[in-house]
Order: C-alpha cells, then sequence, then structure tokens
C-alpha cells in the first residue's frame, strides 16, 4: 500500500486524489444516466453533481476537523497538498453537508428531491467504495491490532507522516471491509428502482443499511475519531441518528399510501383501493 501513485520532482500524484476523483466523476456521470432514463432533466442533474461534490469535499474535512484535534498544523501551502489530496475525511460530514446543499439545489431547480435522490444512491455507493479503496492506500481510517490472516501491515513512511497509521504492526483493513459491503449494496438499491414503494426509498435504504454497517465497523478501527459517552465515535453518534431517521420517514411514507409515489406503486394502491371497496359493499 502506498499513498503515491507518481511522482515527478515536486509533482506528486497521489492514491487517495486519484480514487477519490474517479468517485466523484462516476458519482456524477452515473446518476445523470439514470435520471435521463427516468425523464429528469439532465443539464439539472449534472449541476447537482457538481453541488455534491464541493460540498462533500468541504464537509468531510469540516467534520474531520472537528473530530481530530491538531487535524491541521503547517504552512498553507501544505494544506491543499496533504489535506485534500493526501488522506480522507470523515464521510458523514461530507454526506450531510452534501445533502443539505443537495435539497437546496432542487427546490431552487424544481427536481423532485425524493426521485433525485434514488437516482443519486447507486453512485454514492460507487463513489463511497472508490474513496475507502483510496483510504486504505493513503492509511487512513485504519483499523484495530490482529492476529487474522487477512490483516494487513503498513511500512510506509510517508503514509505514517501524512495519516498516523502504525507500521509494522498487522491491523484490520477496515477501509476494505467497508468498501466491500457498499460495493454489495448496489445490486440490492438498482433492484429496488424497479419497485420502490415511494420515491426517495431507494437512498432511504442505503442510508439505513450504511449506518448499520457504519456503527459496527467503528469497533474494528484503531484511529483517533472522537468518543464520546466512553462507547461512541462521532460516526457512531450519527449512524445511529440517521438509523432512526431512515426508520421515521419509512413508516411515515409507507402510511401515506402511495402519495408522491412512483406511477407503478400508486396504480396497485389505487387497484387496492377499489377491491377494499368493493369487498365493503360487497359484504353489505
Amino acid at each position: 500500500m502506498s499513498p503515491v501513485l507518481f511522482q515527478f520532482d515536486h509533482f506528486t500524484i497521489f492514491s487517495y486524489g486519484v480514487m477519490t476523483a474517479l468517485g466523484f466523476f462516476l458519482a456524477i456521470l452515473w446518476p445523470v444516466r439514470l435520471a435521463r432514463s427516468e425523464g429528469l432533466s439532465v443539464a439539472k442533474m449534472e449541476g447537482l453533481g457538481l453541488v455534491i461534490v464541493l460540498a462533500a469535499g468541504a464537509g468531510s474535512k469540516l467534520l474531520t476537523a472537528f473530530d481530530y484535534p491538531g487535524f491541521y498544523s503547517g504552512g498553507w501551502n501544505h494544506f491543499f497538498r496533504d489535506q485534500m489530496l493526501g488522506k480522507g475525511g470523515v464521510f458523514y460530514g461530507g454526506f450531510l453537508m452534501a445533502a443539505a446543499g443537495s435539497f437546496l439545489y432542487c427546490r431552487w431547480a424544481g427536481l423532485p428531491f425524493g426521485h433525485v435522490s434514488d437516482c443519486v444512491a447507486p453512485g454514492l455507493a460507487l463513489a463511497q467504495g472508490l474513496g475507502r479503496i483510496g483510504c486504505f492506500l493513503a492509511g487512513c481510517c485504519w483499523g484495530a491490532p490482529t492476529h487474522l490472516p487477512f490483516g494487513v501491515t503498513y511500512t510506509s513512511e510517508v503514509a505514517h507522516q501524512l495519516t498516523g497509521v502504525p507500521l509494522n504492526v498487522s491491523v484490520h483493513p477496515t477501509q476494505l471491509y467497508e468498501a466491500a459491503l457498499v460495493f454489495g449494496i448496489i445490486p440490492f438499491l438498482l433492484l429496488l428502482r424497479k419497485s420502490r414503494p415511494f420515491y426517495g426509498s431507494v437512498m432511504l435504504s442505503y442510508m439505513a443499511f450504511y449506518a448499520i454497517a457504519r456503527f459496527l465497523i467503528e469497533y474494528l478501527r484503531d484511529d483517533p475519531r472522537g468518543h464520546y459517552f466512553g462507547l461512541f465515535s462521532t460516526s457512531q453518534l450519527i449512524a445511529m441518528a440517521m438509523a432512526i431517521f431512515c426508520l421515521c420517514v419509512w413508516l411515515t411514507r409507507v402510511g401515506s399510501e402511495g402519495k408522491d409515489s412512483p406511477p407503478g406503486t400508486r396504480a396497485v394502491v389505487q387497484i387496492a383501493r377499489k377491491e377494499t371497496v368493493f369487498q365493503r359493499e360487497y359484504q353489505h
């Protein structure tokens, strides 16, 4: 594992930066294609992609600065190189800011937020998985020491200087655990899009799945990331809030009986209502 892919004199190409850039690119391209197939404006979706990229990048670093005392120290000329391209930030910081920015943009552009979020969810999972591979290469977000045969050992001094990852110690590859989980949920998200009960259900499903996965993976991580009440990390607290939020929204939307749902779902609901009325009239 190496945080540097290529270096030409003073110009350095970081593995994390490359994987993140690839993830951002695909996180724009794929949702735009899905949105086009569902009749949404391509131009507006491309604008949304730019909002998501900028907000996610800023939000992840802001929460990292809050969560990691002494996150940044040194000259400003090293900030972009080391902090933005060399290592990752806190995912939930980027997600929350991107969600807020996306909601405001959709209101301004006249896009249906729930419908749009369903198009974004598979691309988000793909981008997140690629970003975690970048974290693995950079050395950030490392796991606790382990004697399991699939533990990984970092030996790069550059990785240690950039992220603080311990060297010559076998640790859990928690970055790859997370990448495997989010890659694995993508087929389910694509399948759910074909029979979703309401707009926004695909994104809610991903949010709930990731909240549970992240909560559990945090117990295998060993990097400093904030602790509260002596039990939970910052991301675990956010994950719990996210899971509760998803459950409440899901129950509320399912209880709306088809309001603001995809046409196919609305048709099923209408047929079910007619059958219920017919049965009641027949019984009387």
